[in-house]
């Protein structure tokens, strides 16, 4: 920063005294390059809001009609103009724009919901004032409605099936509302949510106690099952091993306290 440059709060990057602006909440020590980038990046990024805040940090303040104009490009405040009246037409009770693709047009239908048709004075295009779509050929307003609510009925009926299975042991329904399987019914019953199987048997027999459609049923290992033999009857064979050993011990010590008081 000399005399003849200032330092941008923004960008950080010196630039010529006489780019600075002033805006009306006070910061004025922002470049114009920077200023013109966020003015494009606001309006690029809030869609229908056309609000303009200050680009320090922090501040709160909105940038004026007249800084904006002041302050952006020729092209970029026709852009900002241009969204301020489409906000301001939107809120005219009787305006509706124009349905068709492409078009942009919009108009106001003072005859409302009586006759809802509107033909665009620009394309030709017909839509519905009361529903604000394209105009339901075949259907009056009415109708239309009866078939919205339908299609909601409908649609939360599958949201339904899909979402929500019936316990097999209370017949209470039960939402998931997370990527388990495993689901767990406030009547303690466990079941898998794909093939409805008691989790009691899976744990204890393993997996082919699930539907053999499911996608976790594993088909039965006869293998398996002689290897949980197996482990049984050699944790048996140690228990009674253990228990002659304590018996044999036990003797031992009644024969010899016999021997001391023989």
């Amino acid at each position: 920063m000399t005399e003849t440059t200032l330092e941008c709060g923004v960008c950080c990057e010196d630039y010529s005294i006489i780019q600075q602006i002033s805006s009306s909440c006070g910061h004025n020590d922002i470049c114009s390059v920077c200023i013109k980038r966020h003015i494009e990046a606001e309006l690029n990024s809030k869609g229908g809001d056309v609000q303009v805040r200050c680009p320090k940090s922090r501040c709160p303040i909105e940038l004026t009609y007249e800084d904006v104009r002041r302050l952006a490009s020729k092209e970029l405040f026709e852009r900002y103009d241009t969204l301020l009246l489409r906000v301001a037409i939107r809120k005219l009770p009787d305006f509706r724009w124009c349905k068709a693709q492409k078009c942009g047009s919009g108009q106001e239908h003072t005859t409302g919901d009586r006759f809802p048709i509107i033909t665009c004075g620009a394309c030709g295009a017909k839509s519905c004032f009361t529903h604000d779509v394209p105009w339901h050929s075949g259907l009056t307003c009415t109708q239309f409605n009866e078939q919205l609510q339908t299609e909601d009925f409908t649609a939360n009926r599958a949201y339904h099936e899909r979402h929500t299975k019936q316990c097999p042991n209370c017949y209470m329904s039960i939402e998931k509302n997370d990527g388990c399987d495993h689901m767990s019914c406030r009547c303690g019953y466990e079941f898998c949510w794909l093939c409805l199987g008691d989790y009691e048997n899976i744990r204890t027999h393993g997996n082919h106690y699930h539907a053999p459609t499911c996608q976790y049923y594993a088909p039965y290992n006869s293998d398996d099952e002689y290897d949980d033999d197996l482990d049984e009857y050699e944790e048996e064979e140690e228990e009674e091993e253990e228990e002659e050993e304590e018996n044999m011990e036990l003797e031992n010590e009644s024969s010899e306290d016999d021997d001391l008081y023989a």
